[in-house]
């Protein structure tokens, strides 16, 4: 199933298959951006099913 991910501070959005690859893109992404450091079930809570 697709799940996808929209960061709500920017443009960034992250679409895959994988929820893990999802969790590490998102937290990457929040990390180096927004200087944020959510944890793995903040991550699995933001996403949407597509």
């Amino acid at each position: 199933m697709t799940h996808q991910y929209s960061c709500s501070a920017c443009a960034f959005e992250v679409h895959s298959d994988d929820d893990d690859e999802i969790v590490e893109l998102v937290q990457n992404h929040a990390n180096e951006y927004h200087d944020m450091s959510p944890s793995d079930d903040d991550v699995r809570d933001g996403m949407q099913t597509v």
